[in-house]
């Protein structure tokens, strides 16, 4: 469906058409594919105008995708647009209008005519396109034909740039220095590494920053702007600004399209016109720019909001009426419900140790919920009378005794229910077999009386796999009838639930946790990517489970 509304976008634009036309049709796709819903069926109902990005005009397009397979326009579309030349709009040195000249000018409709033309000089004939135009593209054809490379994991990218930046502030010729783009909005994968920075002496901070120790190769190198790429095939950029738009700058690099898009459109209508550099007061020229983020914000009438919520999903409306959440925080955490010891073989640290590294993060209390089928034959008892000592050694700190099982292809549990009744915790996943009927499978294991929370609810591995295809709706709502906790494991690779989903989770009424899912001490730092996926899905603190006392949480259990 999504990809429908991606290509009828691509025609449109090669077409000639209006932008904000083209514009309503990429955003239509992105919430059909971040949709926790099911899109199909709300369109059926004349419900899925109510969703952010889905008009009625759209929502009408949905119902034809579920009646006859295509949206009739885009079946037009398609009849004077051929299907090749929308390929060329994936090409970063081909854009809409170009491509559209190749096309009507040269007849050339696929990848292969557009290489061989290139290749034989013939683009060159156009006016304004030359050798250099010819070069680009088949670079860019070249790049296109090479397997796509995976996008880095937030965890190996988050320390990387928090590093850089420290060692940035250390540079006498730095003033402010800041993570910026994608790994600052916290997104699960990244591609490149932003910073933003301003200098008494730019030059000099370039310099400084191409030469420090970690850097192979420095693919730019100029007064203000520097890119290098690390040893581990990290790219990092830098950018030196003017102090009296260090917040423009900031703003403009942190803000997904989407965000910046959205706030653009909306200036235009107060007759304002806002770039990285300032916003320009369309009537008078005059140009305000600004230090602060905030102080940008607030020129244009908002709140300044969190950069985890600059993705277009209603964040600008919320900052400008004052209906901003108050977003849940790493120290908000009082305990970590799901975490692995050497009772796991899987497990790297004895379960003195993770206790004692938890206890030292300021925790009050973890639950050990070591794999169930690791603990049978006296094990699970062997374990509690550790977990017995080891609770009168290190109290008021509390280790709960606590399992994780496995929903089985039947959604049956993979440890008896008279030995889950004597656990304090409960969390039950999917470990395999994620292609059988795993919706069903979890409402079944969310009726036991004995499962508090479901794990790493899709599977789903980044740059591995895909979730198990679940419909969330329907097991949001079986979570909220049980009282089953739902959990944003914080594993580099999971972080599942995915933020668009946790959110909502969280409007269905559902009560979520933020746990690490830790095999080793070292892991339980990966919070703090669970708790800036939860701040991705406008969670707050009350409506995080783990942020109370364990006594409370009891008083909200089954």
């Amino acid at each position: 469906m999504a990809e429908q509304f991606d290509l009828l976008a691509d025609l449109l634009e090669l077409d000639g058409e209006e932008q904000f036309r083209v514009l309503a049709y990429r955003r239509a796709a992105d919430q059909i594919r971040s949709s926790a819903g099911p899109v199909a069926e709300q369109a059926l109902a004349g419900e899925a105008k109510n969703l952010p990005g889905i008009g009625k005009t759209i929502e009408s397009k949905i119902v034809q995708i579920v009646e006859s397979g295509e949206i009739e326009a885009l079946t037009k579309r398609k009849e004077r647009v051929p299907a090749g030349v929308a390929e060329f709009l994936r090409l970063p040195a081909l854009g809409p209008k170009t491509a559209r000249r190749i096309w009507q000018d040269l007849g050339i409709t696929t990848m292969e005519d557009l290489r061989k033309a290139a290749e034989a000089e013939q683009l060159r004939s156009l006016p304004g396109l030359g050798a250099k135009t010819e070069e680009r593209i088949l670079k860019a054809l070249e790049e296109t034909a090479k397997p796509r490379e995976k996008r880095t994991l937030l965890a190996k990218a988050l320390p990387a740039v928090q590093a850089v930046v420290e060692v940035l502030r250390e540079h006498p010729a730095s003033n402010e220095v800041s993570e910026a783009g994608s790994v600052r909005r916290r997104t699960e994968t990244v591609k490149d590494l932003d910073i933003i920075a301003t200098a008494s002496d730019p030059a000099a901070l370039t310099e400084y920053f191409t030469k420090l120790t970690w850097v192979s190769e420095i693919k730019a190198h100029g007064k203000t702007k520097a890119t290098v790429v690390s040893h581990d095939g990290l790219i990092f950029d830098l950018r030196v600004v003017p102090p009296d738009s260090y917040g423009n700058l900031l703003q403009h690099f942190t803000g997904s399209k989407r965000h910046n898009v959205d706030l653009r459109e909306n200036a235009v209508k107060r007759g304002l016109s806002v770039s990285e550099y300032g916003i320009k007061d369309v009537e008078t020229s005059e140009v305000l720019t600004a230090r602060t983020e905030e102080e940008l914000y607030e020129q244009l009438g908002y709140a300044w909001i969190p950069p985890e919520l600059r993705e277009g999903a209603g964040e600008l409306a919320a900052a400008r009426d004052g209906e901003l959440p108050e977003l849940v925080e790493l120290g908000d955490l009082r305990g970590d419900l799901h975490m692995h010891s050497t009772w796991s073989n899987d497990g790297k640290n004895t379960l003195e140790e993770m206790a004692e590294a938890a206890k030292a993060l300021g925790y009050a209390y973890v639950a050990m919920t070591d794999h169930a089928h690791y603990l049978r034959e006296g094990r699970l008892e062997a374990q509690w009378s550790e977990i017995a000592e080891l609770n009168g050694r290190l109290e008021p700190f509390h280790i709960l005794r606590g399992i994780e099982v496995s929903i089985r292809a039947d959604g049956s549990l993979d440890m008896p229910d008279d030995v889950l009744a004597e656990c304090d915790w409960v969390v039950a996943s999917l470990h395999s077999a994620f292609d059988k009927s795993p919706t069903e499978r979890l409402m079944t294991a969310m009726e036991s009386p004995h499962v508090d929370c479901i794990g790493h609810m899709t599977a789903r591995k980044l740059n591995r796999r895909e979730g198990a295809d679940i419909a969330l709706e329907k097991v949001f709502a079986k979570a909220v009838e049980t009282g089953t906790f739902v959990e944003i494991n914080s594993q580099p690779d999971r972080l599942d639930l995915r933020d668009t989903h946790a959110r909502a989770a969280a409007e269905a009424g559902v009560r979520l946790v933020v746990n690490t899912d830790s095999h080793e001490v070292d892991a339980l730092a990966y919070a703090e990517l669970g708790i800036a996926q939860a701040r991705r899905a406008w969670l707050t603190k009350d409506q995080i489970v783990n942020t109370r006392t364990w006594k409370q949480i009891e008083k909200l259990k089954k």
